[in-house]
């Protein structure tokens, strides 16, 4: 799989390093993407939405090892 990495913001303040869209074999792209320093690693977190009170990621990967590649 073909996976495309645009960088929208580098970010120097705070935990969010940076805002991202990704697009995949060339057919679909996903946007809002933000790069989060935590506590103890660097992780991905995809674009979602608020709903009572609680967000819900609007897309993410289906299994592990596709989420470990992405």
């Amino acid at each position: 799989m073909k996976i495309d990495v645009k960088i929208h913001a580098l970010r120097t303040e705070g935990s969010r390093l940076a805002d991202a869209s990704v697009c995949l074999d060339d057919c679909f792209i996903i946007r809002g993407v933000k790069i989060i320093e935590g506590s103890k690693t660097i992780f991905v977190s995809m674009p979602s939405r608020k709903v009572n009170e609680e967000y819900h990621d609007v897309c993410y990967p289906c299994t592990k090892e596709f989420r470990q590649e992405f």
